[in-house]
Protein backbone atom coordinates (compact mmCIF):
# COMPACT_ATOMS: atom_id res chain seq x y z
CA UNK A 1 0.00 0.00 0.00
CA UNK A 2 1.35 3.05 -0.84
CA UNK A 3 2.68 5.36 2.10
CA UNK A 4 0.20 8.08 3.75
CA UNK A 5 -2.62 6.28 1.67
CA UNK A 6 -5.63 5.71 3.13
CA UNK A 7 -6.63 2.33 3.68
CA UNK A 8 -9.91 1.15 2.71
CA UNK A 9 -12.54 -1.24 4.25
CA UNK A 10 -11.60 -4.02 2.68
CA UNK A 11 -10.44 -6.64 4.73
CA UNK A 12 -11.03 -4.25 8.53
CA UNK A 13 -13.44 -4.76 10.56
CA UNK A 14 -16.21 -2.36 10.48
CA UNK A 15 -18.65 -1.34 13.14
CA UNK A 16 -22.58 -2.72 12.45
CA UNK A 17 -24.59 0.96 11.90
CA UNK A 18 -27.45 -1.22 13.04
CA UNK A 19 -26.27 -1.71 16.53
CA UNK A 20 -26.37 1.13 18.32
CA UNK A 21 -29.92 1.74 18.53
CA UNK A 22 -30.57 -2.25 19.31
CA UNK A 23 -28.22 -1.76 22.00
CA UNK A 24 -29.49 1.24 23.36
CA UNK A 25 -33.36 -0.40 23.42
CA UNK A 26 -34.30 2.22 20.95
CA UNK A 27 -35.15 -0.34 18.26
CA UNK A 28 -38.84 -0.38 16.44
CA UNK A 29 -40.26 -3.63 16.87
CA UNK A 30 -44.31 -4.77 15.90
CA UNK A 31 -45.47 -3.94 19.13
CA UNK A 32 -43.79 -0.24 18.91
CA UNK A 33 -45.36 1.31 16.16
CA UNK A 34 -47.94 3.37 17.82
CA UNK A 35 -51.12 5.85 16.20
CA UNK A 36 -53.63 7.71 17.89
CA UNK A 37 -56.98 5.73 18.31
CA UNK A 38 -56.02 2.73 17.70
CA UNK A 39 -58.36 -0.41 18.17
CA UNK A 40 -56.61 -4.12 19.07
CA UNK A 41 -57.30 -7.31 17.65
CA UNK A 42 -58.12 -10.97 19.02
CA UNK A 43 -58.41 -13.88 17.15
CA UNK A 44 -60.84 -16.20 18.55
CA UNK A 45 -58.92 -19.80 17.16
CA UNK A 46 -60.60 -23.26 16.80
CA UNK A 47 -59.93 -25.92 19.95
CA UNK A 48 -60.86 -28.70 17.51
CA UNK A 49 -58.69 -30.29 15.16
CA UNK A 50 -62.03 -30.88 12.71
CA UNK A 51 -64.88 -30.58 12.36
CA UNK A 52 -68.04 -29.13 10.92
CA UNK A 53 -68.80 -25.28 12.22
CA UNK A 54 -72.79 -25.41 13.27
CA UNK A 55 -72.72 -22.05 14.80
CA UNK A 56 -70.67 -19.05 16.22
CA UNK A 57 -72.23 -16.69 19.24
CA UNK A 58 -70.86 -13.38 19.32
CA UNK A 59 -73.67 -12.20 22.03
CA UNK A 60 -71.61 -11.85 25.36
CA UNK A 61 -68.57 -10.55 23.15
CA UNK A 62 -70.16 -7.63 21.81
CA UNK A 63 -72.25 -6.66 24.91
CA UNK A 64 -68.52 -6.22 26.62
CA UNK A 65 -67.99 -2.68 27.37
CA UNK A 66 -65.00 -1.32 25.21
CA UNK A 67 -65.58 -4.21 21.77
CA UNK A 68 -65.47 -1.68 18.79
CA UNK A 69 -66.75 -4.95 16.70
CA UNK A 70 -66.86 -9.22 16.20
CA UNK A 71 -66.17 -10.69 13.25
CA UNK A 72 -67.56 -14.17 11.96
CA UNK A 73 -66.85 -16.21 8.71
CA UNK A 74 -69.52 -13.99 7.13
CA UNK A 75 -68.40 -10.70 7.86
CA UNK A 76 -65.23 -11.98 5.70
CA UNK A 77 -66.81 -13.98 3.14
CA UNK A 78 -66.08 -12.09 0.44
CA UNK A 79 -62.03 -11.71 0.85
CA UNK A 80 -60.44 -14.13 -1.64
CA UNK A 81 -58.79 -17.09 -0.07
CA UNK A 82 -54.68 -16.24 0.41
CA UNK A 83 -53.19 -17.12 -2.83
CA UNK A 84 -50.02 -18.91 -3.29
CA UNK A 85 -46.55 -17.32 -4.65
CA UNK A 86 -46.00 -18.61 -8.09
CA UNK A 87 -45.86 -22.38 -8.94
CA UNK A 88 -45.83 -24.67 -11.23
CA UNK A 89 -47.80 -26.84 -9.59
CA UNK A 90 -51.38 -26.66 -10.56
CA UNK A 91 -55.01 -27.74 -9.29
CA UNK A 92 -54.33 -26.79 -5.49
CA UNK A 93 -56.74 -24.06 -5.59
CA UNK A 94 -59.40 -26.15 -3.48
CA UNK A 95 -56.61 -26.43 -0.58
CA UNK A 96 -56.27 -22.73 0.19
CA UNK A 97 -56.54 -21.22 3.25
CA UNK A 98 -59.64 -18.64 4.13
CA UNK A 99 -58.75 -16.31 6.35
CA UNK A 100 -61.70 -17.39 9.00
CA UNK A 101 -62.73 -21.12 8.46
CA UNK A 102 -65.39 -21.10 6.16
CA UNK A 103 -68.53 -23.97 7.65
CA UNK A 104 -65.11 -26.11 8.62
CA UNK A 105 -62.35 -26.02 10.85
CA UNK A 106 -58.91 -28.13 9.98
CA UNK A 107 -56.44 -27.99 12.94
CA UNK A 108 -56.29 -26.56 16.40
CA UNK A 109 -55.43 -23.27 15.98
CA UNK A 110 -57.38 -22.15 12.84
CA UNK A 111 -59.28 -18.79 13.17
CA UNK A 112 -62.83 -18.89 13.45
CA UNK A 113 -63.60 -14.90 14.93
CA UNK A 114 -61.77 -12.24 15.53
CA UNK A 115 -62.56 -9.23 18.15
CA UNK A 116 -61.71 -5.75 18.06
CA UNK A 117 -61.70 -3.56 21.19
CA UNK A 118 -60.13 -0.24 22.82
CA UNK A 119 -57.53 -2.30 24.32
CA UNK A 120 -55.90 -5.53 23.70
CA UNK A 121 -57.27 -6.62 27.87
CA UNK A 122 -60.79 -5.83 26.50
CA UNK A 123 -60.18 -7.87 23.31
CA UNK A 124 -58.62 -10.65 24.99
CA UNK A 125 -61.79 -10.94 27.51
CA UNK A 126 -64.19 -10.51 24.41
CA UNK A 127 -62.19 -13.27 22.72
CA UNK A 128 -62.85 -15.95 25.30
CA UNK A 129 -67.01 -14.46 25.47
CA UNK A 130 -66.76 -16.06 21.63
CA UNK A 131 -68.26 -19.70 21.38
CA UNK A 132 -68.26 -21.42 18.49
CA UNK A 133 -70.31 -24.24 18.37
CA UNK A 134 -68.85 -26.93 16.24
CA UNK A 135 -69.26 -30.78 15.19
CA UNK A 136 -66.40 -32.80 15.89
CA UNK A 137 -65.10 -35.18 13.00
CA UNK A 138 -62.17 -37.77 13.45
CA UNK A 139 -59.01 -36.11 12.92
CA UNK A 140 -56.57 -37.31 10.00
CA UNK A 141 -52.96 -37.35 11.76
CA UNK A 142 -51.24 -39.84 9.23
CA UNK A 143 -50.12 -38.55 6.15
CA UNK A 144 -48.77 -42.10 4.86
CA UNK A 145 -52.28 -43.79 5.77
CA UNK A 146 -54.63 -43.89 2.15
CA UNK A 147 -56.04 -40.24 1.12
CA UNK A 148 -59.46 -39.17 2.52
CA UNK A 149 -61.96 -36.78 1.27
CA UNK A 150 -60.75 -33.10 2.30
CA UNK A 151 -63.69 -31.69 -0.13
CA UNK A 152 -66.74 -33.11 -2.26
CA UNK A 153 -64.62 -34.37 -5.51
CA UNK A 154 -61.29 -33.79 -3.96
CA UNK A 155 -59.18 -35.92 -1.33
CA UNK A 156 -56.33 -34.75 0.94
CA UNK A 157 -53.40 -35.57 -1.62
CA UNK A 158 -53.44 -32.29 -2.76
CA UNK A 159 -50.81 -33.27 -5.81
CA UNK A 160 -48.02 -35.96 -6.03
CA UNK A 161 -44.22 -34.30 -7.08
CA UNK A 162 -42.32 -36.48 -9.15
CA UNK A 163 -38.51 -35.66 -10.54
CA UNK A 164 -36.20 -37.99 -11.60
CA UNK A 165 -33.73 -39.22 -14.07
CA UNK A 166 -32.04 -42.56 -15.07
CA UNK A 167 -33.04 -46.08 -15.83
CA UNK A 168 -34.22 -46.65 -12.32
CA UNK A 169 -35.60 -50.26 -12.84
CA UNK A 170 -32.62 -51.50 -14.50
CA UNK A 171 -29.87 -50.11 -12.18
CA UNK A 172 -32.09 -51.95 -9.24
CA UNK A 173 -31.91 -55.24 -11.40
CA UNK A 174 -27.98 -55.25 -11.79
CA UNK A 175 -27.60 -54.29 -8.36
CA UNK A 176 -25.21 -56.13 -6.19
CA UNK A 177 -27.15 -55.40 -2.74
CA UNK A 178 -30.04 -52.97 -2.38
CA UNK A 179 -30.44 -51.24 0.66
CA UNK A 180 -33.88 -49.62 2.33
CA UNK A 181 -34.93 -47.46 4.87
CA UNK A 182 -38.10 -45.91 6.34
CA UNK A 183 -37.77 -42.45 7.94
CA UNK A 184 -39.28 -40.38 9.67
CA UNK A 185 -38.52 -36.54 10.06
CA UNK A 186 -40.17 -34.85 13.33
CA UNK A 187 -42.66 -32.05 12.93
CA UNK A 188 -40.83 -28.57 13.62
CA UNK A 189 -41.48 -24.95 13.87
CA UNK A 190 -39.70 -21.88 14.80
CA UNK A 191 -39.59 -20.15 18.22
CA UNK A 192 -38.59 -16.39 17.35
CA UNK A 193 -37.67 -14.45 20.39
CA UNK A 194 -41.10 -11.92 18.83
CA UNK A 195 -43.94 -13.27 17.96
CA UNK A 196 -46.01 -12.42 14.75
CA UNK A 197 -47.41 -9.11 14.90
CA UNK A 198 -48.03 -5.82 12.86
CA UNK A 199 -50.30 -2.65 13.00
CA UNK A 200 -52.45 -1.47 10.26
CA UNK A 201 -53.91 2.40 9.14
CA UNK A 202 -55.09 3.97 6.44
CA UNK A 203 -53.16 6.91 6.11
CA UNK A 204 -54.94 10.08 6.54
CA UNK A 205 -53.10 12.37 4.30
CA UNK A 206 -52.59 10.28 1.53
CA UNK A 207 -55.15 7.07 1.72
CA UNK A 208 -52.75 4.21 1.54
CA UNK A 209 -53.07 1.35 3.17
CA UNK A 210 -50.07 1.46 5.68
CA UNK A 211 -48.80 -1.91 7.73
CA UNK A 212 -46.15 -1.72 10.20
CA UNK A 213 -44.44 -5.04 11.74
CA UNK A 214 -43.73 -6.62 8.08
CA UNK A 215 -40.49 -8.89 7.82
CA UNK A 216 -38.77 -10.34 5.14
CA UNK A 217 -40.02 -10.20 1.04
CA UNK A 218 -42.05 -7.04 1.57
CA UNK A 219 -42.41 -6.74 -1.91
CA UNK A 220 -44.19 -10.38 -2.76
CA UNK A 221 -46.39 -10.01 0.84
CA UNK A 222 -47.63 -6.27 -0.40
CA UNK A 223 -48.71 -7.37 -3.27
CA UNK A 224 -50.20 -10.26 -2.25
CA UNK A 225 -51.81 -8.39 -0.02
CA UNK A 226 -53.26 -5.55 -2.35
CA UNK A 227 -54.54 -8.49 -4.97
CA UNK A 228 -56.58 -10.11 -1.94
CA UNK A 229 -57.97 -6.91 -0.66
CA UNK A 230 -58.96 -5.83 -4.42
CA UNK A 231 -56.06 -2.99 -4.27
CA UNK A 232 -53.72 -1.19 -6.59
CA UNK A 233 -50.27 -2.62 -4.80
CA UNK A 234 -48.97 1.75 -5.06
CA UNK A 235 -51.78 2.10 -2.29
CA UNK A 236 -50.41 -0.79 0.10
CA UNK A 237 -47.22 -0.06 2.12
CA UNK A 238 -45.29 -2.31 4.19
CA UNK A 239 -42.57 -0.76 7.07
CA UNK A 240 -40.21 -3.45 8.17
CA UNK A 241 -38.79 -1.63 11.19
CA UNK A 242 -36.78 -4.76 13.56
CA UNK A 243 -37.42 -8.09 13.34
CA UNK A 244 -36.66 -10.19 16.39
CA UNK A 245 -36.45 -13.47 14.72
CA UNK A 246 -37.86 -14.85 11.65
CA UNK A 247 -36.87 -18.43 10.93
CA UNK A 248 -38.42 -18.55 7.78
CA UNK A 249 -41.90 -18.66 9.68
CA UNK A 250 -42.51 -15.21 10.04
CA UNK A 251 -41.43 -14.28 6.29
CA UNK A 252 -44.80 -15.73 5.68
CA UNK A 253 -48.51 -14.06 5.13
CA UNK A 254 -51.36 -15.52 7.93
CA UNK A 255 -55.00 -14.99 7.91
CA UNK A 256 -54.00 -12.79 11.11
CA UNK A 257 -51.90 -10.19 8.36
CA UNK A 258 -55.42 -10.14 6.24
CA UNK A 259 -57.87 -9.51 8.87
CA UNK A 260 -55.13 -6.89 10.69
CA UNK A 261 -55.12 -4.95 6.66
CA UNK A 262 -59.24 -5.84 6.12
CA UNK A 263 -60.18 -4.13 9.53
CA UNK A 264 -58.40 -1.15 9.06
CA UNK A 265 -59.97 -0.42 5.87
CA UNK A 266 -63.24 -1.08 6.94
CA UNK A 267 -62.91 0.20 10.41
CA UNK A 268 -61.89 2.96 9.61
CA UNK A 269 -59.21 3.18 12.38
CA UNK A 270 -55.49 1.97 12.87
CA UNK A 271 -55.57 -1.66 14.10
CA UNK A 272 -52.67 -3.46 15.92
CA UNK A 273 -52.78 -7.46 16.68
CA UNK A 274 -49.91 -8.64 18.82
CA UNK A 275 -49.66 -12.37 18.95
CA UNK A 276 -48.87 -14.25 22.01
CA UNK A 277 -46.68 -17.07 22.45
CA UNK A 278 -49.85 -19.83 22.64
CA UNK A 279 -50.93 -18.68 19.34
CA UNK A 280 -47.62 -18.67 18.20
CA UNK A 281 -47.24 -22.26 18.59
CA UNK A 282 -50.93 -23.13 17.29
CA UNK A 283 -50.98 -21.42 14.15
CA UNK A 284 -47.44 -20.16 12.93
CA UNK A 285 -45.94 -22.38 10.01
CA UNK A 286 -45.26 -25.97 11.65
CA UNK A 287 -42.42 -27.62 8.83
CA UNK A 288 -40.21 -30.78 8.42
CA UNK A 289 -42.68 -33.57 8.89
CA UNK A 290 -42.13 -36.56 6.28
CA UNK A 291 -41.98 -40.16 6.17
CA UNK A 292 -39.34 -41.34 3.51
CA UNK A 293 -39.49 -45.08 2.16
CA UNK A 294 -36.01 -44.80 0.39
CA UNK A 295 -33.84 -47.54 -1.19
CA UNK A 296 -30.48 -47.28 -2.76
CA UNK A 297 -28.69 -50.40 -5.45
CA UNK A 298 -25.37 -50.17 -4.85
CA UNK A 299 -22.36 -52.36 -6.29
CA UNK A 300 -20.34 -54.57 -4.35
CA UNK A 301 -18.20 -51.52 -3.32
CA UNK A 302 -20.84 -50.03 -1.78
CA UNK A 303 -21.05 -47.15 -4.89
CA UNK A 304 -24.69 -45.75 -5.52
CA UNK A 305 -26.26 -46.89 -9.03
CA UNK A 306 -29.59 -45.55 -8.24
CA UNK A 307 -32.03 -44.23 -5.55
CA UNK A 308 -35.87 -44.80 -5.33
CA UNK A 309 -37.49 -42.75 -3.02
CA UNK A 310 -40.85 -42.35 -1.94
CA UNK A 311 -42.23 -39.70 0.51
CA UNK A 312 -45.49 -38.42 2.43
CA UNK A 313 -45.10 -34.77 3.40
CA UNK A 314 -47.29 -33.89 6.18
CA UNK A 315 -48.50 -30.34 5.43
CA UNK A 316 -50.87 -29.70 8.15
CA UNK A 317 -54.85 -28.43 7.41
CA UNK A 318 -54.15 -26.34 4.17
CA UNK A 319 -51.62 -24.86 1.72
CA UNK A 320 -50.38 -22.06 2.78
CA UNK A 321 -48.49 -19.34 0.63
CA UNK A 322 -45.45 -21.29 -0.48
CA UNK A 323 -47.61 -23.89 -1.41
CA UNK A 324 -45.80 -27.05 -2.01
CA UNK A 325 -41.81 -25.86 -1.64
CA UNK A 326 -40.90 -27.48 1.02
CA UNK A 327 -41.38 -31.01 -0.55
CA UNK A 328 -40.33 -29.98 -4.23
CA UNK A 329 -36.87 -28.76 -2.76
CA UNK A 330 -36.83 -31.64 -0.63
CA UNK A 331 -37.32 -33.88 -4.29
CA UNK A 332 -35.16 -31.96 -6.22
CA UNK A 333 -31.83 -31.51 -4.01
CA UNK A 334 -32.12 -34.97 -2.14
CA UNK A 335 -28.89 -36.32 -4.06
CA UNK A 336 -26.65 -33.51 -2.40
CA UNK A 337 -23.21 -33.95 -3.44
CA UNK A 338 -22.78 -37.75 -4.09
CA UNK A 339 -22.78 -39.37 -8.01
CA UNK A 340 -26.02 -41.15 -8.51
CA UNK A 341 -26.39 -42.34 -11.95
CA UNK A 342 -29.99 -42.88 -11.66
CA UNK A 343 -32.94 -41.43 -9.46
CA UNK A 344 -37.00 -41.43 -9.02
CA UNK A 345 -38.79 -39.40 -6.62
CA UNK A 346 -42.34 -39.31 -5.83
CA UNK A 347 -43.37 -36.64 -3.24
CA UNK A 348 -47.32 -36.81 -2.11
CA UNK A 349 -48.15 -33.66 -0.04
CA UNK A 350 -51.07 -34.84 2.09
CA UNK A 351 -53.43 -32.83 4.12
CA UNK A 352 -53.88 -33.74 7.72
CA UNK A 353 -55.60 -31.78 10.62
CA UNK A 354 -52.55 -30.34 11.86
CA UNK A 355 -51.41 -26.68 12.06
CA UNK A 356 -50.53 -26.29 8.11
CA UNK A 357 -46.87 -26.48 7.52
CA UNK A 358 -44.58 -24.04 4.77
CA UNK A 359 -41.03 -22.53 5.05
CA UNK A 360 -38.73 -23.29 8.12
CA UNK A 361 -34.96 -23.14 7.88
CA UNK A 362 -33.12 -24.79 4.78
CA UNK A 363 -36.56 -25.83 3.72
CA UNK A 364 -36.30 -29.27 2.09
CA UNK A 365 -32.75 -29.40 2.14
CA UNK A 366 -32.99 -30.42 5.97
CA UNK A 367 -34.90 -33.04 5.44
CA UNK A 368 -33.29 -34.52 2.17
CA UNK A 369 -30.34 -34.46 4.01
CA UNK A 370 -30.97 -36.60 6.90
CA UNK A 371 -32.83 -39.35 4.66
CA UNK A 372 -29.29 -39.09 2.04
CA UNK A 373 -27.21 -39.04 4.68
CA UNK A 374 -28.96 -41.80 7.22
CA UNK A 375 -28.89 -44.34 3.64
CA UNK A 376 -24.88 -43.46 3.22
CA UNK A 377 -24.30 -44.80 7.12
CA UNK A 378 -26.98 -47.40 5.83
CA UNK A 379 -24.58 -48.25 3.12
CA UNK A 380 -21.65 -48.35 4.95
CA UNK A 381 -23.32 -50.82 7.50
CA UNK A 382 -24.74 -53.37 4.88
CA UNK A 383 -21.10 -53.86 2.56
CA UNK A 384 -18.89 -53.59 6.41
CA UNK A 385 -17.04 -50.72 5.24
CA UNK A 386 -16.17 -47.46 7.21
CA UNK A 387 -18.89 -44.41 6.91
CA UNK A 388 -16.06 -42.57 5.77
CA UNK A 389 -14.75 -43.97 3.23
CA UNK A 390 -18.40 -44.93 1.82
CA UNK A 391 -19.16 -41.43 1.17
CA UNK A 392 -15.52 -40.50 -0.33
CA UNK A 393 -16.34 -43.47 -2.86
CA UNK A 394 -19.60 -42.21 -3.67
CA UNK A 395 -18.92 -37.96 -3.38
CA UNK A 396 -18.38 -36.05 -6.84
CA UNK A 397 -15.27 -35.94 -8.02
CA UNK A 398 -13.96 -32.07 -7.94
CA UNK A 399 -12.72 -32.39 -11.74
CA UNK A 400 -16.89 -33.37 -12.39
CA UNK A 401 -17.47 -29.89 -11.51
CA UNK A 402 -19.47 -27.68 -12.35
CA UNK A 403 -21.90 -30.87 -12.12
CA UNK A 404 -25.52 -30.35 -13.56
CA UNK A 405 -28.32 -32.53 -12.75
CA UNK A 406 -31.15 -33.35 -14.77
CA UNK A 407 -33.12 -32.08 -12.13
CA UNK A 408 -35.21 -28.83 -10.37
CA UNK A 409 -35.74 -27.06 -7.42
CA UNK A 410 -38.69 -24.27 -7.77
CA UNK A 411 -38.23 -24.06 -11.02
CA UNK A 412 -33.93 -23.94 -10.91
CA UNK A 413 -31.75 -26.72 -12.41
CA UNK A 414 -29.84 -27.99 -10.05
CA UNK A 415 -26.53 -27.29 -10.95
CA UNK A 416 -23.22 -28.05 -8.55
CA UNK A 417 -21.54 -24.92 -10.01
CA UNK A 418 -18.29 -25.33 -6.84
CA UNK A 419 -17.10 -27.43 -4.70
CA UNK A 420 -14.24 -29.79 -3.56
CA UNK A 421 -16.43 -32.02 -2.07
CA UNK A 422 -13.60 -35.03 -0.54
CA UNK A 423 -10.89 -32.19 -0.13
CA UNK A 424 -13.79 -30.89 2.21
CA UNK A 425 -13.96 -33.99 3.60
CA UNK A 426 -10.27 -34.49 4.34
CA UNK A 427 -9.73 -30.54 5.90
CA UNK A 428 -12.99 -31.90 8.47
CA UNK A 429 -11.51 -34.95 9.49
CA UNK A 430 -8.30 -32.95 10.25
CA UNK A 431 -9.74 -30.60 11.83
CA UNK A 432 -11.58 -32.40 14.25
CA UNK A 433 -8.68 -35.06 15.03
CA UNK A 434 -11.40 -38.22 13.65
CA UNK A 435 -9.12 -40.69 14.12
CA UNK A 436 -7.93 -39.51 17.51
CA UNK A 437 -11.82 -39.00 18.30
CA UNK A 438 -12.18 -42.70 17.15
CA UNK A 439 -10.12 -44.65 19.51
CA UNK A 440 -10.94 -42.16 22.38
CA UNK A 441 -14.47 -43.16 21.96
CA UNK A 442 -13.70 -47.09 21.71
CA UNK A 443 -12.08 -46.74 25.12
CA UNK A 444 -15.06 -44.80 26.44
CA UNK A 445 -17.73 -47.57 24.91
CA UNK A 446 -15.61 -50.02 26.37
CA UNK A 447 -15.78 -48.48 29.75
CA UNK A 448 -19.80 -48.53 29.17
CA UNK A 449 -20.79 -44.64 28.03
CA UNK A 450 -22.76 -44.66 25.17
CA UNK A 451 -21.20 -42.47 22.85
CA UNK A 452 -20.42 -42.14 19.29
CA UNK A 453 -19.57 -39.80 16.44
CA UNK A 454 -21.25 -39.16 12.96
CA UNK A 455 -20.94 -36.94 9.98
CA UNK A 456 -22.73 -35.54 7.13
CA UNK A 457 -22.96 -33.21 4.30
CA UNK A 458 -24.95 -30.01 3.51
CA UNK A 459 -25.22 -28.92 0.13
CA UNK A 460 -27.36 -25.25 0.19
CA UNK A 461 -29.41 -23.94 -2.75
CA UNK A 462 -28.04 -20.41 -3.09
CA UNK A 463 -27.05 -18.00 -5.91
CA UNK A 464 -30.27 -17.10 -7.05
CA UNK A 465 -29.17 -13.23 -7.49
CA UNK A 466 -30.23 -13.50 -11.13
CA UNK A 467 -33.90 -13.23 -10.03
CA UNK A 468 -32.84 -9.34 -8.65
CA UNK A 469 -34.13 -6.45 -10.35
CA UNK A 470 -32.78 -2.71 -11.25
CA UNK A 471 -33.64 0.57 -12.43
CA UNK A 472 -30.81 2.97 -13.74
CA UNK A 473 -32.01 6.43 -14.47
CA UNK A 474 -30.04 9.14 -15.58
CA UNK A 475 -30.90 12.75 -15.66
CA UNK A 476 -29.96 15.86 -18.00
CA UNK A 477 -27.71 16.69 -15.12
CA UNK A 478 -25.77 13.89 -15.13
CA UNK A 479 -27.05 12.64 -11.72
CA UNK A 480 -27.66 8.90 -11.68
CA UNK A 481 -30.08 6.96 -9.43
CA UNK A 482 -30.01 3.41 -9.14
CA UNK A 483 -33.11 1.23 -7.42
Amino acid sequence: MTAGRKRGPIGQRVLRLEDGPLLAGAGTFAADWSFPDTLHMRVVRSNVAHGDIRGIDISAAVALEGVFAVWTPDDVADIPRIDFRATKYTGLEPYKQPVLAQGRVRYVGEPVAVVFADTPYIAEDAANLVFADINELPAVTDASAPPSEFLPGHDTEATVIEKGYGDVDAAFAAAHDVVELDLRIGRHSGVPLECRGGLARVNPETGILEFYGATKRPHPNRDLIAKTLGLDPARVNLFEGNVGGGFGIRGELYPDDFLLCAAALRLGRPVRWIEDRREHLLSANHSRQQRHRIRAAIDVDGRILAIDNRFFHDQGGYLRTHGVRVPDMTAGLTLGPYEVPAYRVAGHVRLTNKTPAATYRAPGRYEGTFVRERLLDAIAARIGVDPVETRRRNLISALSIPYARPLDALEVDVVLDSGDYAGLLDKALAQFGWGKLQAELRIRRAAGESVGAGLGFFVEKSGLGPTDKVRVEVNADGKVTVV
